[in-house]
């Protein structure tokens, strides 16, 4: 038979038993204060914090959500309204990529994306998450952030505007220090065409057709020189809205050589190293303009024969994806005191009649529109080398 407690051993157990209970209880304390302490912190966070599905559903953990979409945060924590409800139509599929990149790499990710209220109201956010994964590796849930980001893009925006005015008054104010060679450059085929049509007067009873025929040409040239000054000057002067295309480079430099083949002696060979796979988001017909700016440029260098390297490659630069492609040739290259200049409208090292000295500023201006830079290296008699660097990503789309 067992031993039955003393009243002792029993009262003993009924102490141990009362201190277990008051350390439950504690420790309800503690976390309730805990709890506290938590909504209390994400409650002044400036950011939204939530728990997202595959299916773009969410929980808030806070109200915050309502003053920022309009919408209460019952409606989403009892899946009445997802979140992608919310997103533009035109902002879905690239907030899409960003989580399928994600899950790629295995990694968070960060996205911009503009939402619309429930007045109508439309706001840029910044959405951060991480996935987190179940013991099978599929998606549990996501646990993120949402900052109201709408005041930064409206800046970016005003920033990017200022900008862009700055870049057009700064060509005017260069058309107006430049007038002198505006006046120089139509003068000379001016000129030559005034001195052809004195003689055809002059030689009007003179037999011969020949000889007057020449002259005629030689106006019809001047002339055709005139106007595609004009038509450089006017470019350069006003500003064009840009249409961007995903375009294959590769296929973009094939269309350009092929552009400017009858004027490539046969002394000069191109040499091409391009991926296939090179995609970016431009204007085709304005980054063309700068192809075949820069190609002409290296082909009129060496026009006694040489070699024309054209290579493209993509790289990350602060967390953009970017495009870069080269154009060298192996001529006369540029001089230390040519190479900060080549940009200015006007400038050339060409003799008269064989350029305008606009094609490089144009090509500057047009890069300059695509968020990008231009980049020149030259070593008189060894060549010269210019490197574009391009965003290639849908950034440019907004």
């Amino acid at each position: 038979m067992s031993k039955k407690p003393t009243y002792k051993e029993l009262e003993q157990k009924i102490k141990k038993f009362e201190k277990k209970v008051e350390t439950f209880s504690n420790v309800d304390e503690v976390l309730a204060e805990s709890e506290m302490k938590c909504q209390l912190l994400l409650t002044n966070l400036p950011s939204i914090v939530y728990r997202g599905f595959k299916d773009w559903s969410v929980e808030f953990t806070d109200n915050k959500v309502e003053a920022f979409t309009g919408y209460s945060r019952e409606e989403f924590n009892s899946k009445k309204l997802k979140w992608s409800d919310l997103i533009l139509k035109e902002d879905i599929e690239s907030a899409k990529e960003s989580f399928i990149g994600a899950l790629k790499i295995r990694d968070s990710y960060a996205r911009d994306y503009r939402v619309k209220t429930r007045l109508g109201e439309i706001l840029w956010i910044q959405d951060r998450g991480q996935i987190i994964y179940d013991k099978k590796d599929d998606i549990k849930y996501i646990i993120g952030t949402f900052f109201d980001i709408t005041d930064r893009k409206k800046a970016e925006e005003a920033l990017k505007k200022q900008s862009t005015q700055l870049i057009q008054a700064k060509k005017l104010a260069s058309l107006g220090v430049l007038t002198a060679g505006v006046a120089h450059e139509l003068n000379n085929p001016l000129n030559n065409i005034s001195t052809s049509i004195q003689i055809l007067f002059e030689e009007l009873e003179d037999d011969n057709i020949e000889y007057k025929q020449n002259l005629l040409l030689e106006a019809e040239s001047q002339v055709e020189r005139a106007k595609n000054i004009i038509k450089a000057l006017l470019e350069f002067s006003h500003e064009k809205s840009l249409s961007f295309k995903l375009v294959q480079f590769k296929n973009l430099v094939k269309k350009s050589i092929e552009l400017i083949k009858e004027e490539m002696p046969d002394e000069i060979s191109i040499n091409m190293n391009i991926p296939e796979n090179i995609e970016a988001n431009l204007d085709p017909k304005r980054v063309q303009r700068v192809l075949i700016n820069l190609m002409l440029n290296g082909i009129q260098a060496m026009m006694e024969g040489g070699v024309l390297t054209i290579r493209a490659w993509e790289s990350i630069e602060d967390d953009t994806k970017m495009l870069y492609f080269q154009v060298q040739d192996t001529g006369h290259g540029i001089s230390k005191q040519d190479i900060n200049k080549i940009f200015d409208p006007f400038f050339t090292t060409k003799d008269v009649g064989q350029g305008s000295g606009l094609g490089l500023s144009i090509s500057h201006s047009i890069i300059e529109q695509h968020g990008g830079r231009i980049e020149v290296e030259g070593v008189p008699e060894k060549g010269s080398k210019f490197t574009v660097i391009l965003p290639s990503n849908d950034n440019n789309k907004n």
